[in-house]
């Protein structure tokens, strides 16, 4: 506490920030000796700090000089997933078994859009004294996704393409596995594909639309824009969109889903559409969830191992402290599963 009973450090980066009239992430850079500032806009916000009397955290500022032994699962855009896939409680037993093995803390956050804007990326980290991140859910448009690939603390992305000093990524090879699914349509016979999307800001979405249109284009198939939505990954927006895009789209025989479950949303919606499945449609998901197994008729879908990307994600992070190793990007396997949602024409 100060003389006056005050606690210190009231004032925050963002406060720095506003009082400048320059980004949080600009502030952060020059607190954090970055030389991709201008001298004008550090020296601004040099003065702004000191106008206010500003001090950052000098324990969590000498961290990177420290041995800790945390590790962060930070999960993004929280709100906006579903819980209902099971897909995050995969990775987080996969991140929570390397941790065991190799004896280190996790420690798990969610941070908004909103929250990421409010504080920077690198004094999160600094300020919950994290000595490495595993991020999920992180957007392109995103105010981390820039700024953990210019950070000093090492990181790896789930579910996108992104290398840097001290950042690197775990990720399924989407475009191949996304390629293989529609060519596996192809080899039952089907020569009318459609596809439901996840949203144009998602790594995985552009890599499976790409594969998706790969496919297509290696059997001299064309391929035709309003044959593809999107549904942000929701089961509900693909439920809310299967009928208008069937009546647009009377010819398609078979639709690859690019999420197992936008796809249980959108089998749902064609049943009671009176369409039976695959008698009359055929559908192939991505995920592998554990519901897919339990659809009537079982979901035929990409298999992914979320636990073994969240196993492989902490470890990589382990290796980067431990090693002094670069980031990389590692791409893991998958497989196709045939089930029950796939008719031979």
């Amino acid at each position: 506490m100060n003389k006056d009973g005050s606690a210190e450090n009231m004032v925050s980066i963002k406060d720095v920030a506003k009082h400048a009239n320059v980004s949080i992430s600009a502030v952060s850079k020059t607190l954090n000796g970055y030389s991709d500032v201008s001298e004008a806009t550090r020296q601004k916000i040099l003065k702004a700090a000191q106008e206010l009397n500003y001090s950052p955290n000098m324990l969590a500022k000498n961290l990177k000089h420290k041995k800790t032994r945390t590790i962060a699962l930070i999960i993004s855009n929280f709100e906006q997933t579903s819980g209902k896939d099971g897909v995050m409680f995969q990775i987080m037993s996969g991140v929570y078994a390397a941790a065991t093995k190799y004896d280190y803390e996790v420690v798990i956050y969610t941070r908004s859009l909103s929250e990421q804007q409010d504080r920077s990326y690198w004094q999160f980290c600094k300020d919950h004294k994290i000595a490495g991140v595993v991020i999920s859910g992180l957007r392109t448009t995103d105010p981390y996704f820039e700024e953990l690939v210019e950070s000093d603390i090492p990181c790896i992305v789930i579910d996108a393409h992104t290398v840097g000093p001290h950042t690197g990524s775990v990720i399924t090879d989407n475009l191949l596995a996304a390629r293989q699914a529609v060519q596996y349509l192809i080899s039952k016979g089907h020569c009318e594909i459609g596809m439901v999307n996840g949203h144009k800001y998602a790594t995985v979405s552009i890599s499976r639309e790409q594969g998706y249109r790969e496919a297509l284009e290696q059997a001299g198939m064309p391929f035709i824009a309003n044959r593809v939505i999107e549904a942000n990954f929701s089961e509900e927006k693909a439920y809310e969109l299967t009928e208008a895009y069937l009546n647009d789209n009377p010819q398609l025989t078979a639709v690859f889903v690019a999420s197992d479950l936008m796809a249980i949303g959108f089998m749902n919606r064609c049943k009671e559409l009176g369409l039976r499945i695959p008698e009359d449609i055929s559908i192939m998901g991505f995920d592998d969830i554990v519901l897919s197994s339990y659809t009537t008729p079982k979901l035929s879908t990409v298999c992914q191992d979320f636990a073994s990307i969240g196993f492989t994600a902490l470890e990589q992070v382990v290796k980067m402290l431990e090693d002094n190793l670069p980031g990389y990007h590692k791409i893991l396997p998958f497989k196709i599963v045939d089930r029950e949602s796939i008719k031979t024409l």
